[in-house]
């Protein structure tokens, strides 16, 4: 049996998320990986973070489709017949406002585009690539906050749970499009409550176990069991000036890595074998108001990337940026059994 869940899709920042000509488009495939990704998530910790690997990429195969399982079948005339690919069965569409789908539905706003730091040498780790494309080449364009579309989910009832549980991980940490992780395209999903501090231990384990595996499969808990997740102290009368702070500290903080040895590769790297960072950054808007957020989701660098850090740089390199994290911004922290505030 299908169950059906609506939703309407808003970002807080905007979005560079496009087609293969890069131009600005409402699309649902990178809803639909966004939606893997933290169903991963919620997989790891409904099974106590005692992960089988192949076993969990079976599972999501087998909801999301797939075009490599060599154990799959299906029941035909009471019989099973073996199949080599399999059709995703979580359905996505994306209608515009009202439920409606206009013409222009996969349509996307030209900007100038937005500057919240000098793009110069010292910020172009946050900023270079995002209107900028080169000598001879249009300047990219993007999705507006607040612009809205309705997205509509369709998919089995068995599994309701885990994908309401991932749909909240989005709502609470999700960013989508080019340069998500330092905050663009923060995603709101109207509807849902974000996770309070008390649920998210759920998704939490020591970072000492995290750093044990290539992926990111749980927040991180520091050594005082505290949950790697910030908040500013203060909030921002718009959009821009909480990306600028996002930018500025992010600069700070992999900057102060910087030395011998080298731990900037714990916050991620591009070229052969990139890695993400394992920080994401997220702009939270409260009414007319906007307030940053920073979850550490981190874990070893991935074998296949070429890169190396052994275990001491790593544990080195997150106790500084946990450390720098907190004399920049403000930590949930355990009052009573369910209760947190900003500390």
């Amino acid at each position: 049996m299908m169950q059906t869940a609506t939703f309407t899709l808003t970002f807080t920042t905007p979005a560079f998320l496009g087609d293969a000509n890069q131009n600005a488009r409402w699309r649902t495939p990178p809803i639909k990986h966004e939606l893997r990704h933290w169903w991963r998530v919620a997989y790891a910790a409904d099974h106590g973070f005692r992960v089988n690997v192949s076993e969990m990429r079976r599972e999501e195969g087998l909801l999301f489709g797939h075009a490599w399982l060599d154990d799959d079948y299906y029941i035909k005339n009471g019989r099973r017949e073996k199949t080599t690919a399999r059709k995703s069965q979580v359905r996505l569409r994306l209608l515009g406002p009202g439920g409606i789908k206009p013409k222009d539905v996969w349509q996307g706003k030209t900007s100038n585009g937005v500057k919240p730091l000098d793009p110069g040498l010292d910020t172009s780790y946050a900023w270079f690539g995002l209107i900028k494309r080169g000598a001879n080449l249009p300047d990219r364009n993007r999705l507006e906050p607040r612009e809205e579309r309705v997205l509509v989910l369709a998919f089995p009832d068995e599994h309701k749970k885990v994908l309401h549980d991932a749909l909240r991980l989005i709502h609470t940490f999700a960013t989508l499009g080019s340069r998500s992780r330092g905050g663009w395209g923060s995603v709101h999903l109207e509807g849902l409550a974000p996770l309070t501090a008390s649920e998210l231990e759920h998704y939490a384990q020591p970072i000492g176990k995290c750093l044990k595996r290539e992926w990111a499969a749980s927040l991180a808990q520091d050594h005082e069991g505290k949950l790697c997740v910030w908040h500013s102290s203060n909030s921002f009368t718009s959009w821009d000036k909480a990306i600028a702070q996002s930018a500025r500290i992010r600069r700070e903080i992999r900057t102060a890595l910087k030395g011998q040895p080298d731990l900037r590769k714990a916050l991620g790297f591009a070229g052969r074998g990139r890695m993400p960072s394992p920080l994401r950054w997220k702009v939270l808007q409260e009414g007319e108001s906007f307030r940053l957020q920073v979850a550490a989701f981190p874990h070893a660098l991935p074998a296949d990337s070429g890169e190396r850090m052994d275990d001491r740089q790593l544990e080195a390199a997150w106790k500084k940026i946990i450390s720098d994290l907190d004399q920049r911004l403000s930590r949930y922290v355990r009052e009573d059994a369910h209760a947190y505030r900003l500390d």
